[in-house]
């Protein structure tokens, strides 16, 4: 019975050994299936099979156009506890409870996880009056300031298709529902560096956000500010909006993104 019990757990360990191969493979960057089992030391069989289980586990994800395996949101957001002071969420965090401090109003951090956007961080204002989403959270990529960042620095073609792929619910009166509209408002966006959503998912409810950058120029994070409408102003969103940008540039260091000299912000 002992010897039985060994040969079970060496075949446990041995589940977690290949586990740990492929997350390393992949933190290497994104690759195709043979490319991860060569790499791993294992057949293309076995390496489908445990790849499968880690996408469904969101540690892994795989890109739906390329094919390509890369590491998941879920590794990053188990890892925060062991990640040091110079991690991306470690000092996303001192940059959203900054922005709290200085506008005293909820501030999000949202990020693309495939083709959804989920609620990755959120820190609340003291206000009595305040408007906070949860951890985990997904949100609407058409009618929210976090989604619209995103896909502003997204090829047309890839943002169309995630747009295509999400329900276009009209929320409110001011949601934008049409592909031509949201085309146009992306166009804004990038012209101006920060995006709104003005009452576009909640009636009563004003949101600013940027997206922040990595190497390549797109984003995978964005990170916003939102209040009830009477206290973020019309007036209030052109300088909340600087004040996001301000902050995100310190995010987008972390990330490499250089911009271009011509590119404003």
């Amino acid at each position: 019975m002992a010897k039985v019990a060994d040969s079970r757990e060496d075949r446990g360990l041995q589940g977690v050994d290949r586990v740990v191969r492929l997350i390393e493979v992949l933190a290497a960057g994104p690759a195709p299936l043979s490319r991860v089992a060569s790499e791993a030391g294992l057949s293309d069989a076995t390496t489908f099979r445990y790849l499968g289980s880690l996408v469904s586990h969101g540690l892994l994800e795989r890109d739906p156009v390329s094919r390509q395996y890369r590491i998941g949101l879920r590794m990053f957001m188990l890892g925060r506890a062991a990640i040091g002071t110079r991690d991306f969420m470690g000092a996303a965090t001192a940059v959203m409870a900054r922005l709290v401090q200085e506008l005293d109003e909820t501030v999000n951090l949202g990020a693309k996880a495939g083709d959804d956007l989920v609620i990755v961080h959120a820190l609340e204002s003291s206000q009595q009056i305040r408007k906070g989403a949860s951890i985990g959270d997904t949100d609407n990529w058409h009618a929210s300031g976090l989604g619209k960042a995103i896909l502003s620095t997204l090829a047309a073609a890839d943002a169309e298709r995630i747009l295509l792929e999400h329900e276009l619910a009209e929320l409110t009166h001011r949601t934008l529902i049409g592909l031509d509209d949201l085309h146009r408002e992306l166009a804004k966006i990038r012209e101006r560096g920060y995006a709104v959503d003005d009452e576009e998912s909640v009636e009563g409810l004003r949101c600013v956000a940027v997206p922040i950058r990595d190497a390549s120029g797109t984003a995978r994070y964005a990170i916003s500010v939102s209040a009830p409408s009477y206290r973020l102003p019309h007036h209030r969103v052109h300088e909340t909006g600087l004040a996001l940008q301000a902050q995100a540039q310190l995010l987008e260091a972390l990330l490499d993104y250089q911009p271009a000299r011509h590119e404003t912000r």
